[in-house]
């Protein structure tokens, strides 16, 4: 039975749930009033209910200052937005109403922006902003054209954090909604002449490009906070001003005194911008304002579709697919600093990671002196070079010439140098070793990554290049001096026991004894040749209008295929270079002296 004060509880109720002069028309996706008469207990019960239903769990509070005049205006408006419950927190009297909810019910929090007339979601922790279909934005106030204006407000923040009226209130709320597509379902891109194996899509730069599988961005996501994942994966923004990245490094106020360094994915770390390309709109912006990317191929636009309401073309991160920010044209690309990493180029950095490494070198070192480098490029090849931990290992398998510009377009080859090691006689000249007086050998002194080319890969391709049974005599120019002989000198025992290791395996499949010389060097017992055999065939190349661009990493199997096949053994000069050169039955391996 229900008592009269039951009645009138229930009555209050049904004043706030079903306002009396409420039509509930949808337009443009939300509810619009035209002041139709709908009285209490003429309305459709059934149909309320499964209203009532469907939206349960829908719950709103206000929060901050509201005038006590137009608290049931905003009351009444959240109600045709769709939620049941108005907490307003100043009201001591829902106490009760509030203490009756499931701590796991979302209660979704609204401010009461009089300068805009918008009632605006904030972010409590729990519910990320826009989610679960809740609405940014409410309008409130929608019979001026534009309110900023009509409350005495003459400016407008151009980077549009806010709507400037009602009438932009759709766009306001679709802004968030775009999802990036991020990942890959499949696990490998599959070479059809290497199958089961993953193929890698450089860049223009040499990084590594090729999408990301979901699961590994899923795991990486972990680690980061959840704005930063909710701007990468969610196509969230940050907050206007904040202008920290994922990593910790604060950019708020002038580019002019920054440090020096590049900018990575928060997830994926690839390399996507450096501070030389920072924009001075950066300090007025409410984001970070780059003027282009280190590569147009690490990032990527999506443009709108013609009739979206937010026209904004959103750039996205090649490797992975997450959302980065927005392009704007000659105004640049607004960027989210908590999609991004920030490194020094200074000192190494902490949070450093492998998949930030490229894959090839070649692009961060385009001609033999590194002349035409642009600002950005040089300054990721010194942050590159200030963490990435590199090794060295001196190899000798013929004419230094050619063995250096094969192994050069190894992957994961960060520099090369040719000189002379493992002979008794100090500064030695290309003319001392010639005159067989110093007992050196030509060697080629390869600086790698290990994170890219493991060392056993390296020294498989290096006795794969020639033929290490030969004693002192790879080419008739230097058949008896030693200065063509096959060895490996290395700087430190960990790399000489694997040196050893391989040497055995190769003895055990050619099923022959080797001449192979390995021993352990300092450093510097290794003297470096004079400029003119640097890169010698390189250059023989751009001399003869091939290009750089000519020069390519290769993978593992197109090098074997290219540099592993066993072939006649002729000397090596630059008479035999041209031979090469001009020889398309050729097959390559002359240069090597095999």
């Amino acid at each position: 039975m229900v008592t009269v004060k039951g009645q009138q509880q229930q009555q209050q109720v049904a004043a706030l749930r079903f306002p009396a002069t409420v039509a509930r028309t949808l337009v443009k996706g939300r509810l619009s009033l035209e002041g139709k008469e709908d009285p209490i207990g003429v309305h459709d019960d059934d149909e309320d209910k499964i209203f009532l239903d469907k939206q349960e769990n829908k719950i709103a509070r206000l929060v901050g200052y509201i005038p006590p005049d137009i608290l049931p205006e905003l009351e009444r408006i959240l109600w045709e937005t769709g939620y049941t419950h108005a907490l307003p927190t100043e009201s001591s009297t829902n106490s009760d109403e509030e203490s009756r909810h499931d701590d796991n019910q979302m209660i979704y929090q609204y401010k009461y922006i009089k300068a805009s007339g918008m009632l605006k979601l904030l972010e409590d922790g729990r519910i990320p902003m826009g989610g679960n279909g809740a609405p940014k934005y409410i309008p409130v106030q929608s019979a001026e054209e534009n309110v900023l204006v009509a409350n005495g407000w003459s400016f407008l923040d151009p980077d549009e954090s806010e709507p400037m009226s009602a009438f932009d209130v759709d766009a306001a709320n679709m802004e968030g909604q775009y999802k990036p597509k991020w990942g890959r379902d499949d696990l490998y891109y599959l070479d059809q002449n290497n199958c089961g194996k993953e193929k890698f899509k450089l860049s223009s730069l040499g990084f590594h490009v090729r999408r990301l599988s979901s699961e590994s961005i899923v795991s990486e996501s972990r680690h980061l906070s959840q704005a930063s994942k909710d701007v990468l994966l969610n196509g969230g923004t940050d907050e206007p001003f904040q202008k920290v990245t994922s990593n910790g490094y604060s950019f708020v106020g002038s580019v002019s005194n920054v440090e020096s360094g590049i900018f990575t994915a928060a997830i994926g770390g690839n390399v996507l911008f450096t501070t030389n390309d920072l924009s001075p709109l950066t300090a007025s912006s409410g984001w970070l304002t780059f003027s282009r990317p280190i590569a147009d191929d690490h990032v990527e636009l999506v443009y709108a579709e013609k009739d979206a309401v937010d026209q904004r073309v959103e750039v996205i991160d090649a490797r992975t697919g997450c959302h980065l920010g927005h392009y704007f044209g000659q105004d640049g690309y607004c960027i989210n600093a908590g999609a991004l990493n920030f490194f020094p180029s200074t000192h190494p950095s902490n949070g450093w990671k492998d998949d930030i490494h490229p894959i090839s070198w070649l692009k961060l070192s385009s001609s033999p002196y590194q002349q035409d480098l642009d600002k950005s490029k040089k300054l990721v090849l010194t942050t590159l070079l200030q963490n990435v931990q590199s090794e060295s290992i001196l190899l000798g398998a013929g004419c230094f010439w050619h063995v250096e510009f094969a192994l050069r377009r190894l992957p994961g080859v960060i520099e090369t140098k040719v000189g002379y090691a493992g002979g008794s006689f100090p500064f030695p000249t290309y003319e001392d070793v010639c005159n067989e007086e110093t007992n050196h050998a030509e060697v080629v002194k390869v600086t790698f990554d290990p994170s890219v080319l493991d060392p056993r890969r390296l020294l498989d391709c290096f006795f794969a290049m020639h033929d290490p049974t030969m004693v002192k005599a790879h080419g008739e120019r230097a058949q008896y001096s030693g200065q063509y002989r096959s060895c490996i000198f290395v700087f430190n025992t960990s790399m000489e026991d694997m040196a050893k290791c391989k040497l055995e395996e190769c003895r055990k499949q050619l099923g022959k004894m080797l001449s192979t010389e390995i021993s352990i060097l300092s450093m510097d017992a290794f003297w470096e040749a004079e400029a003119r055999h640097q890169r010698h065939d390189e250059r023989l190349l751009m001399k003869n209008k091939k290009g750089a661009g000519d020069i390519e990493t290769l993978m593992d199997v197109e090098w074997l295929r290219t540099y592993g096949r066993r072939a006649s053994s002729i000397w090596g000069s630059s008479e035999t270079l041209r031979v090469m050169l001009d020889d398309s039955n050729d097959d390559g391996m002359a240069r090597m002296m095999i």
